[in-house]
C-alpha cells in the first residue's frame, strides 16, 4: 500500500462516504497503491475490491497486501472478479483516468439495484488544488461533462464539490454541553474556495448524504503531504513501453496464478457438486419416506371414513324406525279416542229419538202442565244432548 503518512483527497471521500460503506461490500476503480482501499476499511466496509488499469500496481498492491478484506484486480480482468450485483457502493476515484462511459457501465452493473456509485473527477480549472490525486488524468472532464456522462448511467444524479477547507478552530474549553459550530468565510473571497474535486453521486433510487460537511485533516500530515508531493505519474503515452514491459515479466505468474486458481476454483466446485448431491439424494430419500408414510396415514382415514359412514347410517336407519313405532302408537290412540267419540255420539243420538217419541206419546196422553212440564223436561234433554 501507498505511504500511510502522506495524505490524498480520498480520504475526505472515504469519511464523506462512511454512512453508504458501513457494513457493506465497496468497489473502488483507482490506483492500487492509493490509500482509498484501507480509509473505507476502517470506515466500517465489510470489505473493497480495488480495480486499477496498471496490472503492474496490482501486482506491488497484492504482494503488500495484509488484509483479507482488501482484493485487487486489473482492470482488464475485472470481468473475471466482479460479479454484477456484488456491491453496495462504488466509488471512482478519477473518472478523467479511464474510459468514462465504460467505466460507469462497469460500476453501474456491478451494483445492486439500491447500490449507490460516487464519481469524483478533478476540476479543470482548479490551478493549486491542495493534495494531488493518486491517479493523473488522461481525459479532462468540467463540470458538465462529468454530469452528462454519470447522468446517461444512472436516474438519479447529485452534483457536490469537494473544497480545500483550511483554517483554525477557536473552541470554548469551559463551554457546557455540545458547542454550536460557527463557520466565518470573511478571508475567502467570494466565501468560498474553487473545488479540487467534482463529485457526482448516483443511484437509481434517489440517496442523499449531508448536504455540507467538513472534514478535518491532521496538520502534521498534511504539511508533510505538501512538503513531499507525490511525483506525477508519466502521460499515457510515456507510460506504453513500462507497462508492456511489466505485462511481459508478470505474465509467467499471473497465467500460473491464474491455473492455480482455476484448478483450486475447480476443486472446489467438484467438492461442492458432490455435496450438493448427497444432499439431494437424502432429500430424496426423506421425500419417499414422507410420502410413503403419508400414503399409509391416508389409507387409514379412508378406511376409518368408511367405518364412520356405515355407522352413521345404521344409526339413521334405527333412528328412523324408532321414530315411526312412535308416530304409529300416537295415530292408534288417536283412532282409539275417535271410536270412543263416535260412540258417544251414536248413544247420545240415540237417546234423543227416545226422548223424541216419548215426547210424542205424552202429548197424546197429557195436556196443560203436563206438556210443559215434558217440554221443560225435551228442553233440559236436548240442552244435556246439545253439551
Amino acid at each position: 500500500m501507498t505511504d500511510s503518512s502522506l495524505l490524498e483527497p480520498s480520504i475526505a471521500l472515504a469519511a464523506y462516504a462512511e454512512p453508504l460503506a458501513d457494513s457493506r461490500r465497496v468497489l473502488v476503480f483507482g490506483s492500487a497503491l492509493g490509500a482509498l482501499a484501507l480509509q473505507l476499511l476502517e470506515r466500517g466496509a465489510r470489505s473493497v475490491h480495488v480495480c486499477d488499469p496498471d496490472p503492474v500496481r496490482v501486482a506491488q498492491a497484492t504482494t503488500q497486501n495484509r488484509s483479507t478484506q482488501i482484493s485487487f484486480s486489473a482492470l482488464a480482468d475485472s470481468d473475471l472478479s466482479v460479479r454484477d450485483s456484488a456491491f453496495e457502493l462504488s466509488v471512482i476515484e478519477n473518472l478523467g483516468a479511464f474510459n468514462a462511459l465504460s467505466i460507469l457501465k462497469k460500476a453501474h452493473r456491478a451494483l445492486v439495484p439500491r447500490g449507490v456509485a460516487i464519481v469524483a473527477c478533478p476540476n479543470p480549472e482548479a490551478s493549486a488544488p491542495l493534495l494531488q490525486a493518486s491517479s493523473a488524468s488522461d481525459t479532462v472532464l468540467d463540470y458538465y461533462a462529468l454530469y452528462d456522462a454519470v447522468a446517461a448511467e444512472f436516474e438519479h444524479v447529485r452534483m457536490l464539490g469537494q473544497t480545500p477547507f483550511v483554517g483554525y478552530a477557536i473552541a470554548d474549553f469551559s463551554a457546557s454541553g455540545e458547542p454550536e459550530p460557527a463557520l466565518d468565510t470573511g478571508f475567502v473571497p467570494g466565501g468560498a474556495e474553487e473545488p479540487d474535486l467534482f463529485l457526482a453521486l448516483a443511484s437509481n433510487q434517489d440517496a442523499r448524504l449531508d448536504e455540507f460537511a467538513v472534514i478535518q485533516l491532521p496538520t502534521r500530515r498534511l504539511l508533510a503531504s505538501l512538503a513531499h508531493p507525490k511525483k506525477s505519474e508519466p502521460s499515457a503515452s510515456a507510460k506504453v513501453d513500462a507497462r508492456e514491459v511489466a505485462r511481459l515479466k508478470t505474465w509467467a505468474n499471473e497465467l500460473e496464478a491464474r491455473a492455480s486458481t482455476a484448478d483450486e476454483r475447480a476443486d472446489g466446485a467438484e467438492a461442492e457438486l458432490e455435496a450438493l448431491r448427497g444432499k439431494l439424494e437424502a432429500d430424496e430419500k426423506t421425500h419417499a419416506a414422507l410420502k410413503s408414510r403419508h400414503e399409509q396415514e391416508l389409507a387409514a382415514l379412508r378406511v376409518k371414513l368408511a367405518e364412520r359412514e356405515k355407522e352413521l347410517a345404521q344409526h339413521t336407519s334405527e333412528n328412523e324406525k324408532n321414530e315411526l313405532a312412535a308416530y304409529e302408537r300416537q295415530l292408534s290412540e288417536r283412532g282409539t279416542e275417535v271410536r270412543r267419540l263416535e260412540g258417544e255420539l251414536r248413544t247420545a243420538e240415540r237417546t234423543g229419538r227416545e226422548l223424541v217419541r216419548e215426547l210424542e206419546r205424552r202429548r197424546a196422553e197429557q195436556a196443560g202442565t203436563a206438556n210443559a212440564e215434558l217440554e221443560r223436561a225435551l228442553a233440559e234433554r236436548d240442552a244435556d244432548l246439545q253439551a
